[in-house]
């Protein structure tokens, strides 16, 4: 099917484990993130108004069902950008997914896979300056959202980063393929 292309190696999600190393550190951040907040705006407040205001609780399954869907639109428009293919979007277990036909070349993978977590990461921080009061949770709940929906695809750099600049990568959603040219 790809002419230039043989595969190398083929990559399954449900088989890699997140490294240590990145869940350590999204813990940090999300401490810190808890931290800050609680700097300017106590949690107690933000607890106080979900009692007054019971329909707040259906705000954070909403807002992750957003942040998710955002997520994958943002890798399968830049799939689409970069291939000129059709994305599609799919399902595995609990977790949706973006995936294209297409090989990506090394650079434009990568920026296809971190995307999602500068695009919205950039999002909530501007919001956290927008927005005052306990509404500042919300953008703090918005960027733990997206540390922590991000792992798999800084796991992604992390193992592919090695690889030389000329190798192709397809993205099946669950599993990625990574092909070098052949000679």
């Amino acid at each position: 099917m790809y002419q230039n292309y043989e595969e190398f190696k083929s990559l399954d999600w449900e088989e890699i484990q997140i490294p240590k190393r990145i869940n350590i550190s999204i813990f940090i951040l999300i401490v810190i993130s808890i931290l800050a907040g609680q700097y300017f705006v106590s949690l107690i407040e933000l607890l106080e108004l979900i009692k007054q205001t019971p329909l707040l609780k259906l705000v954070i399954p909403l807002l992750i069902l957003v942040y998710i869907v955002l997520h994958e639109l943002i890798h399968g428009i830049l799939m689409k950008y970069f291939s000129g293919v059709n994305t599609q979007y799919g399902f595995s277990g609990p977790f949706i997914f973006a995936k294209s036909e297409a090989i990506f070349n090394k650079p434009a993978y990568m920026l296809i896979t971190i995307a999602p977590m500068l695009i919205l990461g950039i999002i909530s921080a501007v919001l956290s300056f927008i927005i005052s009061g306990t509404g500042i949770w919300l953008t703090i709940f918005l960027w733990i959202i997206n540390l922590y929906a991000s792992r798999g695809d800084l796991q992604a750099i992390i193992l592919l980063k090695s690889l030389p600049r000329i190798y192709g990568i397809k993205d099946e959603g669950d599993s990625l393929q990574i092909y070098k040219p052949i000679k």
